[in-house]
């Protein structure tokens, strides 16, 4: 099977989560005897072809006003005018349409599509090729992707997103299949009228590699116990929740690690008002993290599609306490791979963290249940279901 996989980025760009699992399916794909072939956008004008670990990858110049994934953010006015071209890019289709010519796969699998538009998949039916798309995020729902507006999460699409985004739902219409890293982000998207015609939809759950070295830390009955936070310093992941939270135990008691990076004023503000017990890293190697904690904390209070943070901290043996927001609550077993609680609830944060400071021994006895999460959450399982689904409806 001939598999075209479509993402906005892909290595060697700096990538986030949804594009390393994208790159985990491409390679799983390659390694169990299929040819895949991966479409990116590139910064560059033009079209290059390259290949990473095997795999061969196609990058397209993005025919846009600007460069998205910079670092540099463009004025309103300019942005605006990006998405509203990214709603339905007729030159990105063209481009794309030059690759399936050549190429001519058996199916086609969409990812994150920021960059390409819905176009893309107007130019794969035209061709009559069977088109699943997996939803990593709300860019077909929300212009930024978060459906989260004013310090709270949308319950529904605000007028500006029904506008900008009508091209998306209608052009929905035209993918056979869909899968959602999670079943909150698969039914958020059917319940708001998207992928009306496609006859299979799916849960598919990420997967991330096994670590070389599993943290699998043993803390003493007179240690602390150490927490740890891995992610975005912003207030929508509900860092400040957590800093705020261990101002209740001593240092004796409980420490809190944060890795991670925000705007400088936002973290400058959260070290200044984090109590002693709190050590900021910076943007450090999450196994880093992994080796020095006990339990990891999601305290998210946007809606999280999924948490590969999640299943990477089961990798090391380490549980979870995590808000029940999004995706989170379908990850994490409460009482057996850690706790899900009310994500607005500083009494609840601080009940679920309580439980693991004064019994030492609840970690060692979580690992069994950790154990078989880690292993449900590796990539050979992931793969197995996309080429089960993929290969049952290749032309």
């Amino acid at each position: 099977m001939k598999l075209l996989l479509i993402t906005a980025l892909y290595a060697p760009y700096r990538v986030g989560g949804g594009e390393l699992s994208a790159q985990s399916l491409a390679e799983g794909m390659r390694e169990s005897g299929h040819t895949p072939i991966v479409l990116t956008c590139d910064r560059r004008p033009g079209i290059r072809v390259g290949a990473v670990n095997g795999v061969k990858v196609y990058y397209i110049g993005l025919k846009n006003v600007y460069w998205p994934y910079g670092e540099k953010r463009p004025g309103p006015l300019i942005r605006a005018i990006w998405h509203a071209v990214d709603r339905y890019n007729p030159w990105m289709e063209r481009a794309v349409d030059r690759v399936l010519e050549f190429e001519r796969p058996s199916v086609v699998s969409t990812q994150i599509i920021a960059g390409f538009s819905c176009s893309v998949w107007h130019a794969v039916k035209r061709r009559g090729l069977p088109l699943f798309h997996t939803l990593r995020d709300y860019s077909l729902m929300c212009p930024k992707a978060t459906m989260f507006k004013s310090r709270k999460n949308c319950v529904g699409q605000c007028r500006t997103c029904r506008a900008y985004t009508a091209p998306s739902r209608a052009l929905s219409a035209r993918v056979d299949g869909v899968i959602g890293i999670s079943r909150y982000i698969l039914e958020r998207h059917i319940a708001a009228g998207y992928f009306p015609a496609a006859r299979e939809r799916h849960v598919i759950y990420n997967g991330v590699p096994a670590p070389s070295r599993a943290a699998c830390s043993r803390r003493g009955g007179d240690e602390p116990l150490r927490l740890g936070y891995v992610g975005r310093l912003d207030p929508t992941k509900g860092i400040g929740l957590l800093v705020d939270a261990v101002r209740h135990w001593p240092p004796s008691q409980c420490r809190l690690v944060v890795a991670g990076r925000g705007t400088a004023d936002y973290e400058g503000a959260l070290r200044r008002r984090a109590p002693a017990n709190t050590e900021f890293l910076g943007f450090v190697d999450p196994d880093e993290v992994y080796r020095r904690i006990d339990v990891l904390v999601v305290p998210s209070l946007w809606d999280e599609p999924f948490g590969r943070i999640v299943a990477e901290a089961y990798m090391h043996g380490i549980p979870v306490i995590a808000a029940d927001r999004g995706g989170l609550p379908e990850l994490v077993e409460h009482g057996k791979t850690g706790f899900i609680y009310p994500s607005h609830s500083a009494s609840a944060l601080r009940e679920a963290i309580e439980t693991f400071v004064r019994t030492p021994g609840l970690v060692d006895g979580l690992r069994g249940s950790i154990a078989a999460k880690a292993r449900y959450f590796g990539l050979e399982r992931m793969t197995a279901e996309y080429r089960s689904l993929l290969c049952g409806r290749a032309a």
